[in-house]
């Protein structure tokens, strides 16, 4: 379980939400209804953090020939496919990859969209660094990478009423090879690589988990406190 990581002197509270293995329609849902909860309530931003089963999403500007198994086969591979309204193109989430949700009120403080998706490329490129690994950024490519072509995190967000839903996926130790399914993030060109492939010494799934919300505890100033996930949607 995750504990209580503060950012020095942060005045905001953050629930972190540490949830299982979690089918994607169900991390919708959850998502949904705490930003329910926002907009008619206020009340914390809050952090899901988690894995999901195999999974393919295609966002709004993804095209179906990035898919690159028919319906019926990636079924049979046990492989669920969603078309969501996020942006970006077309993603694999599986086991072995940690999926952050950040609900968050962009209105307070005021941030611009493209500096909330620079503070989660530079929460994952911290978070690298804790495990000997560096990550960068690449002009006019959203995410983080590790080499030209590699690429080790994905982010694609949706805004509703200044509260972001969706988020960032960091690829630990995927089970899955992305390429065998997806055109990923509609980029040809691109490798989905994971940490435990380039760094000196396997980490868990847990230990990056730690890693993260410290990082994004210093990165956004905010307290994260544990919360289960009935708390953060009442």
């Amino acid at each position: 379980m995750l504990a209580g990581f503060p950012a020095r002197n942060a005045l905001r509270k953050v629930l972190l939400v540490d949830l299982p293995r979690t089918e994607y329609q169900d991390a919708l849902r959850s998502q949904q209804a705490i930003i329910e909860r926002k907009l008619l309530r206020g009340g914390p931003d809050t952090l899901l953090l988690l894995e999901h089963p195999p999974t393919i999403t295609l966002g709004k500007r993804g095209l179906d020939s990035h898919v690159l198994m028919p319906r019926d086969q990636l079924k049979a591979r046990g492989v669920a496919f969603y078309n969501v309204d996020r942006g970006g193109g077309a993603t694999y989430h599986g086991p072995g990859q940690l999926v952050g949700y950040p609900i968050f009120d962009l209105t307070n403080p005021r941030r611009r969209i493209r500096d909330y998706v620079s503070m989660l490329e530079e929460t994952i490129i911290r978070t690298l660094a804790n495990f000997g690994v560096s990550g960068f950024r690449q002009d006019g490519k959203v995410g983080v990478w590790t080499d030209t072509h590699d690429k080790i995190a994905s982010i694609g967000i949706r805004i509703r009423r200044g509260i972001t839903s969706h988020g960032f996926s960091l690829n630990v130790d995927l089970e899955i090879d992305p390429q065998e399914l997806i055109i990923s993030c509609d980029m040809p060109d691109a490798r989905m690589v994971s940490l435990n492939q380039i760094s000196e010494t396997p980490v868990s799934l847990e230990l990056v988990k730690e890693a993260i919300a410290r990082e994004l505890s210093g990165v956004f100033d905010v307290w994260l406190e544990r919360s289960s996930l009935e708390m953060a949607t009442a």
